[in-house]
């Protein structure tokens, strides 16, 4: 269970904060560049508070992405529960995203958008819930929480 050297997290949790933090590398980016551009360069987000809904909670957690895949190296208690977290949010956001949004609603977005975030969701929901399973399954094990120091 334990790395190659016999210290340090085991294979499994490294493959874990690898996925994590390369996972939010590009929401990160995209959502990061897209809000800078919203706030120094167009001056938009004033004007349009939902990009703090659909630019900034992504951007957040990518950010507490990052922190936890080095936590999780570091076998931090907080980190195998944030982990959790992380796998839970991002699939109820995509599901709720597809249950309440209504393309049609929307008649002021051009339609190739419309239909373009839709299958966005759907492809990200189909992700997301994969990932999501492997995380809770592999983090809840009694071997695997036993390994993380409280802090």
């Amino acid at each position: 269970m334990q790395g190659l050297d016999g210290h340090g997290p085991p294979q499994s949790i490294v493959a874990v904060a690898t996925v994590q933090f390369l996972g939010s590398l590009p929401f990160l980016y995209i959502c990061g560049t897209t809000l800078w551009g919203a706030v120094w360069v167009t001056h938009e987000l004033p004007n349009s508070p939902m990009l703090v809904v659909v630019l900034g909670f992504p951007f957040l957690f990518s950010l507490l992405a990052v922190a936890t895949s080095i936590g999780l190296l570091r076998l931090r208690e907080w980190a195998r529960r944030a982990t959790l977290c992380l796998a839970t949010l991002p699939v109820s956001g995509c599901a709720l995203f597809l249950i309440l949004y209504h393309p049609l609603d929307v008649y002021s977005a051009p339609f190739a958008v419309r239909d373009i975030s839709h299958l966005v969701g759907k492809v990200l929901l189909a992700i997301f819930i994969p990932v999501s399973i492997w995380w809770w399954v592999l983090f809840t094990r009694n071997t695997v929480r036993s390994q993380f120091r409280r802090e």
